[in-house]
């Protein structure tokens, strides 16, 4: 340890020269300390974010809503859909809104501007929508849309099928003549 006095007492620590602050510096005021925000209180705290199961399962609940997201599999009494996709909906009330739907079992299936796959419906509305597969007891269509193929008791409204029964026929016909042409061509080769 060095000593600057005859007695050998360490020396004192000399104190630190203050710079002369520049003009500039001057003029701004000291900074003041940044303190970490305190934990929110257990009553504003945000409510418990839902559990996601990504195992492959059904969604099963009362009421389903999607909105702007997809969703695999629902199982409920009231599913809707809003700018969103789901593979295959079961439930009483099933409605999409500019959305998309895979398949579809319900007692109430309802489609606005947007498409499903395979509806099978007591009763089906259509607005503005595509479905390539519809079976329904009674179809109400507010709005002009189309049905790739259609099986209905009732339909009301204007709506486009692209294949009804009798081209449904027509359709299977060929698929099947050319199935056993290419089958026959096969075994010969």
């Amino acid at each position: 340890m060095a000593t600057n006095k005859p007695n050998g007492a360490p020396a004192a620590p000399k104190p630190a020269r203050r710079r002369k602050a520049s003009s500039a510096a001057a003029d701004v005021p000291p900074a003041e300390p940044i303190a970490p925000e305190p934990p929110p209180a257990a009553h504003d705290a945000a409510p418990p974010s839902p559990d996601i199961d990504e195992d492959g399962g059904w969604i099963e609940a009362e009421a389903v809503e999607v909105t702007q997201g997809a969703v695999g599999r629902i199982d409920a009494v009231d599913v809707v859909v809003t700018q969103g996709f789901v593979g295959a909906a079961k439930g009483e009330h099933v409605s999409v809104d500019r959305g998309a739907l895979g398949a579809a079992l319900g007692s109430h299936v309802s489609v606005s501007q947007g498409m499903a796959g395979t509806v099978l419906a007591r009763e089906a509305t259509l607005e503005q929508a595509f479905v390539r597969t519809m079976i329904a007891q009674s179809v109400t269509v507010n709005r002009p849309s189309a049905v790739v193929f259609m099986l209905a008791q009732r339909v009301s409204g204007d709506v486009r099928v692209l294949l009804d029964w009798r081209g449904a026929l027509a359709f299977g016909a060929v698929v099947g003549l050319l199935a056993g042409l290419f089958g026959r061509g096969r075994s010969k080769g």
